[in-house]
């Protein structure tokens, strides 16, 4: 683990609070990168998806995952494509969501979010090309 608030890509990514929610630590544990975020029902995202019973919505998951990717591996564009998406577990506030990133291919993306020891959803996204 680097000190967070040190970290250069903390500085790419937006600043928490509406959409995005607060890093808590950033590793580079080769191949992969993992992010811990806290998601808390303050996000905007939760307002109403469902009231009472809130939900992070896959979609805002898949743009998350999307705007790391921009900003770790520095692709300019977006997604040309989004293959093996998958939603196997619920993600409900608060929780502490690791998003984890590694490239096997140079304008592929692997990403996984996990939580409590259980995989909330995962995907590879493929962009045209680098920024």
């Amino acid at each position: 683990m680097t000190d967070i608030d040190h970290h250069p890509l903390l500085r790419r990514l937006p600043t928490p609070g509406g959409g995005f929610p607060s890093v808590l630590s950033i590793g580079d544990e080769p191949p992969a990168t993992r992010i811990c975020l806290d998601v808390s029902e303050e996000l905007s995202c939760f307002r109403g998806h469902f009231p009472g019973q809130p939900v992070l919505p896959g979609i805002v998951q898949l743009h998350w995952a999307v705007i790391v990717c921009r900003a770790l591996y520095g692709f300019s564009d977006v997604p040309r494509d989004v293959k093996r998406l998958k939603f196997n577990k619920v993600v409900v506030p608060p929780r502490t969501l690791e998003l984890w990133l590694s490239q096997p291919g140079e304008h592929e993306v692997q990403f996984r979010f996990s939580s409590d020891g259980d995989e909330n959803s995962q995907g590879r996204i493929v962009f045209l090309g680098s920024g």
